[in-house]
């Protein structure tokens, strides 16, 4: 059990601090995407980059 338990620890150690939404930079209408998948009967994960990168806010 002490091996998983260091195997654990070490990948604690080697897993990056969590991403806060207010560090992200990028804004994306979230809204009006979710909106799009609903018309297209899609899952936003089913739409395609092309579609989901074009509600990208700059």
């Amino acid at each position: 059990m002490t091996g998983q338990m260091k195997k654990y620890r070490d990948s604690l150690e080697k897993t990056p601090e969590p991403v806060l939404l207010s560090q992200i930079q990028t804004k994306m209408d979230l809204r009006g995407l979710m909106h799009y998948a609903k018309e297209k009967g899609k899952k936003v994960m089913e739409l395609s980059e092309k579609e989901r990168m074009s509600f990208i806010k700059k």
